[in-house]
């Protein structure tokens, strides 16, 4: 779970992906301020997971210490990562 003072940053790579996959800012930043679970992810990043429905929505981000940068985020079938939960 990150700081709700920490201001939210996509990066064009992000705002592209949630564009193509027809995601939703307020559903990254749901997930993100209330994930239903969160991990360490590769080169520092983090992950946050939330269930939507039969998917699991995972966004990538890096944590500053004034602002977030979400990196990309995507759906998955929950029963994919449910057992990382």
């Amino acid at each position: 779970m990150i700081e709700n003072e920490k201001e939210i940053i996509f990066h064009p790579y992000a705002l592209y992906k949630m564009n193509k996959r027809n995601i939703s800012k307020q559903e990254v930043i749901k997930t993100l301020k209330e994930p239903h679970s969160g991990m360490d992810g590769q080169y520092g990043r983090r992950i946050s997971q939330r269930v939507y429905g039969h998917h699991v929505l995972r966004v990538i981000f890096e944590e500053y210490e004034d602002h977030i940068l979400v990196i990309t985020a995507y759906p998955a079938k929950a029963e994919r990562y449910l057992g990382r939960m």
